[in-house]
Order: C-alpha cells, then sequence, then structure tokens
C-alpha cells in the first residue's frame, strides 16, 4: 500500500505529533508499505531526504513560537507525488500540508483519513482570543477540515466526545497512539546513567520528580510547582525536561517558591536521548489538561516511571489507579499521593515495575499500525470523493493553471 502522511513538522524537530506520525511510519514500513511523509522545512528551501518531502516554510513566531506556514512552492513537488499515486492520505495536520494533501487527493481520487491531535481550544489565547471567542472558531475551521475525511482517528475517548461535541458526522474511531518501545526498554549502563546525573547536578539517592514536555501555558506546571512549594522540607528533586515559551514564567515562580535549590532545567533535549532522561526519575508528574494522547505518560511507563497526573479523560486506560500511579483533582489530592510516594520507597519500586509491564502490554507501535490499516482498508473500500461546489470548482480550476500551489 503507498500510504502518505502529512504533518506540519517532522524529524529532527520534537513533539507528540512528531512522535506519533515518525512511530506510524516506521511500523507501516516494517509491515512492507510504501511511505512518504509531507511536510514543512525550517527553512524557505524545499529538499527530500529519506522519503520525506519537505517543503519551504516561512516562520509566523509572533503567533506561537516554531510554528511555520508554507510558502508558495514549485508545482514538481506536489506533482510528484500525485504521479506517485498515493492508496490513502493520512493528515495529521489542519494547516499548510493539510492543503497540499488534499489537492493531491482531489487529483489522484486517494481517499483521505485524519488524525485529530491537538485540542486548539487550549491554544486561543495565542491570538489573543478569549476561549469564549476562540472556541467557536475552532469549531468551524475542525468541522470543515473534516468534512473531507472518509474517516477520523481520535488518540482518545475524550477526543472523540470533543469532536462529537463539534457536530461532526464522519466516523471516528478510537486508536491509542503506538510507540517504538524499544529505546524506553533498552538496557543503559549505570555509569553511564551516573555522568548524566553528574551533568545535570542530580543526587544518586533522592527521589526525583520529572516533568517531560514543552514549557507552555497550556501544560499547566504552575500549579505543580505551588503544590510542592510545600514540600521544600522534604527531600526530593524536581527534573524539568524540555523547554518552551513559558520557561522564564516558570523560572520566575520556581524562585518565588523558594524551590530554586531543588529545580533543575534541562532545557531541550535530542529524541534520541530522551529515554535515558526518564531513568533519571523517580515520578512522572504533570497537571495537564491539554493532552489529546499523552504520549509523555506512555514513555514515563514504558521506562518504569508511576504517574502522579491532574484528572483527566485522556489517563483512562493509561493510568491505572493505586497500580500505575494516582491522578488528582486538587492540591490535598496531589499533597496525599505525593506524601505516600515519598514515604513508601518498597511500594514504589513494585508501581514501578506495574508501570513497566503494563506498557509492554498495551502501547507498542506495531500494533497501532495494524490498527491504523484497517482503517486505511476501510476508507479506500468505502472510497467516495467529496462533491463540492461551482465555487471551489472554478478556485482548483484556476490553481491548477498556476505554476505555483
Amino acid at each position: 500500500m503507498r500510504v502518505l502522511l502529512a504533518v506540519d513538522k517532522y524529524y529532527p524537530a520534537v513533539n507528540g505529533v512528531i512522535t506519533s506520525v515518525k512511530n506510524l511510519k516506521e511500523a507501516l514500513e516494517r509491515k512492507g508499505h510504501d511511505v512518504k511523509v509531507l511536510t514543512l522545512s525550517d527553512s524557505v528551501s524545499t529538499h527530500v531526504k529519506d522519503n520525506v518531502i519537505y517543503i519551504g516554510s516561512l516562520s509566523v513566531d509572533k503567533i506561537y513560537p516554531d510554528i511555520r506556514i508554507k510558502h508558495p512552492v514549485m508545482r514538481k513537488n506536489i506533482q510528484d507525488l500525485i504521479e506517485w499515486k498515493p492508496d490513502i492520505i493520512h493528515t495529521n495536520t489542519e494547516f499548510s500540508t493539510y492543503t497540499l494533501a488534499k489537492d493531491i487527493s482531489r487529483k489522484t481520487g486517494a481517499p483521505m483519513v485524519h488524525t485529530y491531535h491537538t485540542d486548539y481550544e487550549d491554544y486561543v489565547h495565542y491570538l489573543a482570543l478569549s476561549k469564549k471567542m476562540g472556541t467557536p472558531l475552532v469549531k468551524s475551521y475542525i468541522k470543515h477540515v473534516t468534512s473531507y475525511m472518509q474517516e477520523i482517528i481520535a488518540p482518545t475517548e475524550k477526543t472523540k466526545q470533543q469532536l462529537l461535541g463539534y457536530g461532526i458526522s464522519t466516523k471516528i474511531t478510537v486508536i491509542p497512539t503506538g510507540l517504538d518501545l524499544t529505546k524506553y526498554n533498552a538496557v543503559y549502563s549505570e555509569d553511564l546513567i551516573e555522568r548524566l546525573r553528574e551533568k545535570h547536578s542530580l543526587k544518586r539517592d533522592v527521589p526525583t520528580l520529572i516533568f517531560v514536555g514543552r514549557l507552555g501555558k497550556e501544560k499547566n506546571l504552575l500549579e505543580v510547582i505551588n503544590y510542592l512549594s510545600d514540600y521544600k522540607d522534604k527531600e526530593f528533586q524536581f527534573l524539568i525536561v524540555g523547554d518552551g515559551p513559558d520557561r522564564k514564567t516558570i523560572e520566575l515562580q520556581i524562585a518565588a517558591t523558594g524551590l530554586n535549590d531543588k529545580t533543575i532545567f534541562t532545557g531541550m533535549v535530542s529524541q534520541d536521548d530522551i529515554a535515558l532522561y526518564y531513568r533519571l526519575g523517580s515520578l512522572f508528574v504533570s497537571a495537564s489538561q491539554s493532552e489529546t494522547q499523552g504520549l509523555t505518560y506512555i514513555e514515563a511507563l514504558s521506562s518504569g516511571l508511576p504517574l502522579l497526573c491532574k484528572k483527566d479523560e485522556c489517563l483512562d486506560n493509561v493510568l491505572l489507579e493505586n497500580k500505575t500511579g494516582w491522578s488528582f483533582n486538587n492540591e490535598a489530592e496531589f499533597k496525599e499521593h505525593l506524601t505516600f510516594f515519598l514515604s513508601n520507597p518498597e511500594i514504589a519500586k513494585e508501581m514501578s515495575k506495574n508501570a513497566k509491564e503494563f506498557a509492554l502490554a498495551s502501547f507498542s507501535s506495531d500494533t497501532f499500525a495494524d490498527k491504523v490499516l484497517k482503517i486505511y482498508e476501510n476508507a479506500i473500500a468505502l472510497n467516495n470523493p467529496k462533491k463540492r461546489g461551482i465555487i471551489k470548482y472554478i478556485y482548483h480550476a484556476f490553481f491548477d493553471r498556476m505554476p505555483l500551489v
């Protein structure tokens, strides 16, 4: 099967969506499928590497850091994909490469499926919109995007219910995102881990709370910091792995709450090294409620880390209460669970074992790929190209005659 995956950012950049798409690509290729990725370059130049087409793009950092949009590209880059004739197009974005993928679908008749990765209601503040103002715009646009799809993949039941709330009638199937768990199960020498501890001035025998992710307002890390402020006299250290637009605010709050001596910022870490950083942790903590798939939760479990996370529907079937971790609704519950964890190292060790075994049995990328392939096969079998009105017909007819797209 020829599969075209579209996503606006791709490796070597790192985020949850990129990880999901990269793992799917590699799993599909292991199963013998021909896979190409259509994405944006980190510059105005277009290039192709390892079946990944990087389309030249422009930065729009003033809206949100690291976001880019395509600039007019030579038609040949798209024509090559049209002549390749994909059997299925799987979009993982609602913006630049989605529009290019839609054009390829229209020219080839290939059906489209879509994974909805991001809850944009949690990002409207970057456009200086209140949630009340921004939510109707999000609903309207997502409904428009999904109208082109044969089927939609939701990483969690929470995401499916959100999309149904938007009035979307296209079939929605829940498939938890799979991960290549190989590196999270790899055996690392204690010497290598110890050198990394020394690099970040971490104490070997002190419990390490760890957060891994983008330091953005939507991750709600300030809530965790405020809760930890009452634990200054306890023995623990807090490792924050990642970077992002909210880092300065987080650093100021760390200082204001007197946690400077207990907190270590690593900055951005290469995806090749991230599994090793999880080995530095004892407990994964998060108060984010903006996750649609919670890949870092699965990575943490796979690394043998129990979870202490704010209650959220995306944790359903990921966090097994009192077995692989705890959820909390408020400060009192957070402190109750953290106190128990710090006071019971033997139980903490048992939960670490539970976390690793559960992740191995539930979240492999090959299992994920098998489920996605069934979606592809169904979309191909039931392919019914969406009919569009005269305005869109004229619009496409005009741009078909242009040298740029």
